[in-house]
């Protein structure tokens, strides 16, 4: 943990589109997430979003990148899990039509690291029939948007991915991204993030 030069506690996110986040562990080690990896097909949660990541090289590149002073051999594990992503960027809450007593917090794409603790506030302010600034907010009320149907939604979003990848392969080793990638890159949207431009 010392190596890593990351004080105890503190939560980590960078403002890429694919974020990294990172914290210690409890046992002194370092957690390393990297976001953009799988996407589904039709919404289905398939085992690959529960099992050892097939993109283990990029995570390697990117601990080496962040924690130059730690041996990346000592990875002792790794794992896939789904991400959702809204059509603004922004996580949305509301509930089942025809079920007021099934609330939701959904959309995160990305900044759950982040934002869980003011949706937090904001589910348990809808579910106690609270009327104040956390029910009221601009988030509440369900999604604000759709996705093309499939087999478009999907495709589009490996087309995104792979530009955001490039985009931000390109950006690490100071080189300029190609045009159809940073306009591709844009359809991510950054979600409240600095990405470059």
């Amino acid at each position: 943990m010392k190596k890593s030069k990351l004080a105890e506690g503190v939560t980590v996110v960078d403002s890429r589109i694919f974020v990294h986040y990172y914290r210690d562990t409890v046992d002194g080690r370092v957690m390393l997430g990297k976001g953009g990896n799988h996407f589904s097909f039709n919404n289905q949660v398939e085992p690959m979003f529960n099992q050892q990541t097939k993109y283990l090289g990029l995570l390697k590149n990117s601990f080496d990148n962040l924690f130059p002073h730690i041996g990346r051999e000592q990875i002792s594990s790794n794992w896939t899990g789904g991400s959702d992503r809204s059509t603004t960027g922004f996580p949305f809450f509301g509930n089942i039509k025809g079920q007021n007593n099934v609330f939701y917090g959904l959309g995160y794409s990305g900044n759950g690291v982040a934002q869980t603790r003011i949706g937090g506030k904001i589910l348990s302010s809808m579910v106690l029939g609270e009327d104040n600034q956390y029910s009221n907010c601009s988030l509440t009320g369900g999604p604000r948007g759709h996705f093309p149907p499939e087999p478009v939604r999907w495709l589009g979003a490996m087309m995104v991915r792979d530009a955001v990848r490039r985009k931000e392969s390109a950006e690490d080793k100071e080189q300029k991204p190609f045009v159809i990638d940073k306009i591709l890159a844009k359809l991510a949207g950054p979600a409240g993030k600095a990405d470059k431009v």
